[in-house]
């Protein structure tokens, strides 16, 4: 196991967000865990709720369970991103539907003029290839697909999504073995 060279060093995370849109909505919510080798480590985490400075609608408020009263005292993206950009380091990032979350990453990154190149892992990816017979490829199937049991009042939570996903890759890593697709590569 690799401890500090980020070799085998992976960082899973999540966001919530306003809505769908990294350009008209925002992050409400970060959590992320560390996987060294093949271990979870359940204790090296980071989460923070984060004040999008605007109201979070109503619908965004249904599936996640974020209210406007619960990131009133938050700190902005512009504290709450630098402190996990250092709590990645220079560790892989693995994330379900990837993109997704990247979108809202990189346009924080251009905003604050960050210049960054980051490596990313995504477990739809890995679902696809494991499972590829299967449509449908969401968090929830994925999931079911391994055996991943989840309260579902606590999904769409950042950390419990965190989880779930760090759970996931660790078993496709080992199901797909040198079969698992590379990283995805975002810079600015």
């Amino acid at each position: 196991m690799q401890l500090s060279l980020g070799l085998d060093e992976h960082v899973v995370f999540d966001l919530e967000t306003t809505g769908l849109s990294a350009w008209g909505d925002e992050i409400i919510e970060i959590g992320a865990i560390k996987i060294l080798g093949n271990e979870i480590d359940e204790k090296n985490t980071f989460h923070s709720l984060v004040n999008p400075k605007r109201l979070i609608p109503p619908e965004a408020t249904a599936i996640s369970g974020i209210t406007n009263d619960m990131v009133k005292d938050a700190p902005p993206i512009d504290e709450v991103l630098p402190k996990f950009l250092d709590f990645v380091g220079d560790a892989y990032w693995v994330a379900h539907n990837a993109r997704f979350d990247m979108s809202f990453i990189m346009k924080h990154l251009m905003q604050m003029k960050v210049k960054r190149q980051i490596e990313v892992y995504d477990t739809v990816i890995f679902s696809r290839r494991a499972f590829p017979g299967e449509q449908r490829h969401n968090l929830d199937i994925l999931c079911q697909r391994l055996s991943l049991a989840f309260d579902p009042k606590t999904r769409h939570r950042s950390m419990t999504d965190v989880e779930l996903t760090a759970k996931a890759f660790v078993l496709l890593r080992e199901r797909l073995g040198d079969k698992c697709p590379a990283r995805e590569k975002y810079s600015i």
